[in-house]
């Protein structure tokens, strides 16, 4: 995000100017210039990768329906046929359980950028939906927890001058949402159902357009999520720790260093102790469903397809309350599709 990347182009600066000095002594091996040389190779290929993501791909896509999910595998060329024969039975199965879908730009945000849009899109629909039980005291909460959040990560380190533009770009996306309500009440009283169903219908494709403008609300809402993220793992270490000794790398760190390294910069995947974090930060239950297109190995002997013949897909709940009051079956509950390494949002 900004503050990374002015970090980077300060330590940037730095080596320029000490290769200008070492130049003033010695003078540049062929090596060097390879190296400079490749450099500049690889960062053109960056540059022209991510070009290519963010013209094909919007942040948060239109609506889409589920079917479109099984369309994309079912395309998919002969030689892949048998590494995609998991993913179309998956397809199947989530038809049966999900109508639409919404695809994420997969830039490494997109776990934070799926759980901002579908939070956002949740509390604009429970909030001016005069029918719905608690959804405006949902918001309340979620909202108040917003804004008591500045103060409350800067006791992790965290300096207020550095992170307050990127709180008040989420405080504003919530007051945006907050009076998006109060046109719905408005309208309900004067002009009757229609007009509330209009005003609706404009606070969505307002709040779809404000997070998917580039440089903008929705880059800097999600540098923010992850601020959240590393301060509720700071917070409680006790409580993640163990979750970081047991991945992949099988490397010992601990949760400042894992922050710094996973959480905090832009472009950096999230895993599942970091789903964790988020929900539990923001009192919200995470529902994601697990497709990995897998086969299980009598299916794949059998040259059949799906997992256990059925195609079921896993699903995983994050920061589910148990013995829930009523005042918990009113908590958001956002669902997510997992494919490897990326998240869209499903309805």
């Amino acid at each position: 995000m900004v503050v990374c990347c002015v970090h980077q182009r300060a330590a940037c600066n730095i080596n320029i100017h000490h290769h200008h000095n070492m130049q003033s002594e010695t003078m540049p091996s062929d090596d060097d210039d390879d190296a400079q040389t490749q450099d500049k190779l690889t960062q053109a290929q960056l540059t022209a990768i991510e070009n290519e993501i963010k013209s094909s791909q919007p942040l948060t896509s239109q609506l889409l329906p589920i079917s479109a999910l099984l369309h994309q595998y079912s395309t998919t060329a002969a030689n892949e046929q048998q590494q995609s024969a998991g993913f179309i039975q998956s397809a199947q199965f989530l038809s049966t359980k999900y109508t639409s879908l919404r695809r994420v730009r997969g830039d490494g945000n997109c776990y934070y950028r799926a759980f901002l849009y579908s939070l956002c899109e949740h509390l604009l629909l429970r909030n001016s939906n005069n029918n719905e039980t608690g959804g405006s005291k949902e918001f309340s909460r979620i909202k108040t927890t917003i804004a008591n959040s500045l103060k409350w990560v800067c006791q992790f380190g965290y300096e207020e001058m550095t992170i307050d533009m990127f709180y008040e770009e989420l405080v504003e996306l919530f007051d945006f949402i907050s009076a998006a309500d109060n046109n719905d009440k408005s309208a309900s009283t004067a002009a009757g159902a229609t007009k509330n169903e209009s005003n609706r219908n404009n606070a969505q494709q307002q709040l779809h357009s404000k997070l998917n403008e580039e440089n903008s609300t929705s880059d800097y809402c999600t540098w923010y999520l992850r601020v959240l993220t590393a301060a509720q793992m700071k917070s409680n270490p006790d409580r993640f720790l163990p979750f970081l000794l047991a991945d992949e790398t099988n490397m010992m760190m601990d949760i400042p260093t894992f922050c710094s390294r996973e959480v905090e910069p832009m472009g950096k995947e999230c895993g599942m102790v970091t789903v964790a974090a988020l929900a539990e930060c923001l009192g919200v239950k995470v529902v994601i469903e697990y497709m990995d297109g897998r086969l299980s190995n009598n299916d794949a002997a059998a040259g059949g397809i799906g997992i256990g013949s059925s195609g079921e897909v896993v699903n995983h709940v994050f920061g589910q309350i148990h013995d829930e009051d009523d005042e918990d079956r009113d908590r958001i509950c956002l669902t997510l599709l997992y494919r490897p390494g990326h998240y869209d949002i499903l309805y």
